[in-house]
């Protein structure tokens, strides 16, 4: 047997304690009395003896105990039925643990698939039944290459043909192509006023606005979507017909002779100016709509790709937070297997190791030390002085064996001994 590894209480299953009954510890006490009494006289209580006495007392003790296997098994039992249970949860958690871990397998795998998932689409998109034209990319800049140098163009031509138009005074000998593009129309629309710089610089976003329109409602099926969109280009076209008449109207004016007649409709529509400056707004109008319309159906197809792959990383991002947690259900299953396994042995070592009810022990010691109390009390011939100084001595020297073996305290019922590793 080994060193004294753990003291406790113990108890059975019910909470109640596992001890020796009342009348098998009477009878002893009376015996262990009789011979504490008895050995007081033989040696006329001298408290040296008295220690040697406890030791022996002791010693005596723990070796009936310890070859008392049917108490020592009875005493075991409550250990045994504990060890029983941890061996069972332990398998439990061990399952637990291989379960959880097929699980974080099973996510890994799965982000790894979504992650090729997203590198793959990009290259073949019709394995992940995403509908796409694969030149859509290429189609897409190309197409953006067109449209931005158009959209500049348009930006310019309708700044400056309405300025021309409402704000404009025309000088003789201008030309028509001088009088549809002013390169000074901010300048100038600037120095008229802020309404009137606001009014020119804001012209072009309106057709832009159409446009957007115009490609909306394409997306759309249905008759009332398809009038919208001629009702669109009526406009646009009307527009563009009121800002050449405008500009065509000056240039006549500028250069008309007492011969010609007053400028109108019908004038204009045999006017060449009159139709080049409608065609040069609207016909490049009409092409920024198709190529804006083209590019946002390219970029449409490029959006699918996106879109694919957002969901597949906000699917990623939610694998990843079940992940954590699997990962910290292992960790706190680790840690539970690890103090079962640490408890499983412990309790091992205390079922090879021995049991002694320190308790009993106690109390027939101390029937023991009142027997030897006894004898010095009523029978030894000495002074009062020096009997109560041999009472003393004699408790001290008790003290010192209970103090020793750590059983000054009421807080366990039994002593523990693992067996030394």
């Amino acid at each position: 047997m080994g060193l004294l590894k753990r003291l406790t209480e113990l108890t059975s299953q019910n909470g109640k304690m596992n001890v020796v009954k009342p009348e098998v510890i009477e009878k002893e006490k009376i015996t262990y009395h009789q011979d504490g009494y008895n050995t007081s006289r033989a040696c006329q209580g001298n408290a040296h003896n008295l220690q040697i006495s406890l030791d022996a007392l002791y010693q005596k003790f723990e070796n009936k105990c310890k070859t008392d296997y049917i108490e020592q098994e009875r005493l075991k039992q409550p250990y045994v039925t504990e060890q029983k249970g941890k061996k069972t949860a332990l398998l439990n958690k061990t399952e637990e643990l291989e379960t959880t871990q097929n699980n974080v397998n099973k996510v890994d795998e799965d982000i790894e698939n979504l992650n090729q998932d997203c590198r793959k689409v990009k290259t073949h998109p019709e394995d992940f039944f995403v509908d796409i034209d694969k030149k859509s990319s290429a189609k897409f800049w190309i197409g953006l290459s067109f449209l931005l140098p158009l959209a500049v163009y348009i930006f310019i031509f309708y700044i400056s043909t309405s300025f021309s138009a409402f704000f404009r005074e025309f000088d003789p000998g201008i030309s028509l192509f001088q009088g549809m593009f002013d390169p000074q129309a901010l300048t100038k629309a600037y120095q008229g006023s802020l309404l009137e710089l606001c009014f020119v610089l804001f012209i072009p976003f309106v057709f832009f606005a159409l446009g957007y329109l115009i490609h909306m409602f394409q997306e759309k099926k249905g008759w009332e979507n398809k009038f919208k969109i001629i009702l669109l280009f009526i406009i646009t076209f009307l527009f563009d017909a009121i800002l050449a008449y405008l500009i065509d109207e000056k240039l006549y004016n500028l250069n008309k002779t007492f011969e010609s007649g007053a400028f109108n409709i019908s004038v204009a529509f045999q006017s060449v100016s009159f139709w080049v400056i409608i065609f040069a707004g609207f016909v490049s109008y009409i092409v920024w709509g198709l190529v804006f319309d083209f590019v946002m159906k390219e970029h449409a197809d490029r959006d699918k790709i996106k879109l694919f792959i957002k969901e597949k990383k906000e699917a990623i991002f939610e694998k990843e937070r079940a992940l954590s947690k699997l990962n910290g259900k292992i960790e706190k299953i680790n840690d539970e297997i690890s103090k079962l396994k640490i408890r499983i042995t412990e309790l091992q070592n205390i079922i090879d190791g021995c049991i002694l009810p320190v308790m009993n022990y106690k109390a027939l010691s101390t029937e023991y030390f009142q027997g030897w109390q006894q004898y010095i009390a009523a029978e030894l011939r000495m002074g009062g002085n020096e009997k109560d100084s041999l009472l003393l001595d004699c408790n001290k020297a008790y003290e010192k064996h209970i103090n020793g073996l750590e059983l000054d305290t009421d807080t366990y019922q039994n002593k523990v001994y693992t067996k030394t590793l």
